[in-house]
């Protein structure tokens, strides 16, 4: 019983985000940053999936900004490797442009494969664990990056600066070279909402790579990590 009750909050919490999709978003983009300078790029994925105690399976899913496989592009796909088979909620997932190490924060986490912990932070270029077709890096002008599923589904998006796309939920400002974005949020009903969101630099004490990004986000993750035995 509680377990039925706890899925129809988190599609009644879905819907109350104004997503414009019939599906629960599984995954989400919690943080992104554009490195110290030059294409020091890194995305923080949060698995949400089905709720607390529930697995998504990421393998064969894209991460892509805008322009995608074209010129200047980023476009990632998943591989089968057995760590995508069932990651579980609460997961935060650290990616990074490897291309351009020297120009992440100074604050970025170690690499790290292992879900024990739920949190992972991996390379772009791993290549057991992705495909990487190319990673030209985010437009410091604007840019969207997308997450799109295994079948094709956008699952969840976002653009900010002077672009947009009917792919994303949330448009913010400007996140230019050495800024970061992180949601604030303890919830999926906040996420499109630019007022949930922080723009500043992408440096210790402001961005948060691979850790929560405030009190309230921190009970989020927390709760998604833990069923209650209520």
């Amino acid at each position: 019983m509680f377990r039925w009750v706890l899925s129809v909050a988190w599609v009644l919490a879905f819907c109350l985000s104004g997503l414009a999709q019939e599906r629960l978003p599984w995954v989400v983009i919690n943080e992104f940053g554009q490195g110290a300078a030059g294409y020091g790029e890194w995305v923080e994925l949060l698995v949400v999936g089905a709720g607390p105690g529930t697995t998504v399976d990421l393998r064969g899913w894209v991460l892509r900004d805008l322009q995608g496989t074209g010129r200047g592009g980023v476009w990632l796909k998943f591989g089968e490797h057995e760590l995508w088979q069932a990651v579980p909620a609460g997961t935060l997932l650290v990616i990074y442009n490897a291309a351009d190490s020297p120009n992440l924060p100074a604050h970025f986490p170690k690499d790290n494969f292992d879900l024990a912990g739920f949190v992972l932070v991996l390379p772009g270029r791993a290549e057991e664990c992705f495909i990487l077709e190319q990673w030209g890096g985010f437009g410091n002008a604007g840019d969207c990056v997308i997450l799109v599923d295994a079948e094709g589904n956008v699952v969840f998006g976002l653009c900010y600066g002077d672009k947009t796309s009917p792919e994303a939920c949330l448009k913010l400002g400007a996140v230019d070279r050495a800024q970061a974005a992180r949601y604030l949020g303890a919830d999926l009903a906040g996420i499109c909402d630019a007022n949930n969101w922080r723009i500043g630099p992408d440096t210790q004490g402001s961005s948060t790579p691979g850790a929560p990004n405030s009190e309230e986000n921190a009970r989020w993750i927390e709760s998604l990590r833990h069923v209650s035995e209520e």
